[in-house]
């Protein structure tokens, strides 16, 4: 779980750095799938940090 929780970490700050950067242009069909890959990505990295801790 703590290679899971990693990747999903780095990955999520990968695509909030080019979402928040201005990378890439709000409002782009681009952004929208990236907002929800973020989403899950985020939503991973907090359930498998929450198995570490168990």
């Amino acid at each position: 779980m703590a290679t899971t929780c990693f990747s999903a970490a780095i990955a999520a700050l990968s695509i909030g750095t080019a979402l928040f950067s201005g990378f890439i242009q709000p409002g782009a069909p681009s952004a929208e799938f990236l907002s929800l890959a973020l989403a899950g990505l985020t939503s991973l990295a907090i359930a498998s940090a929450s198995a570490l801790d168990s």
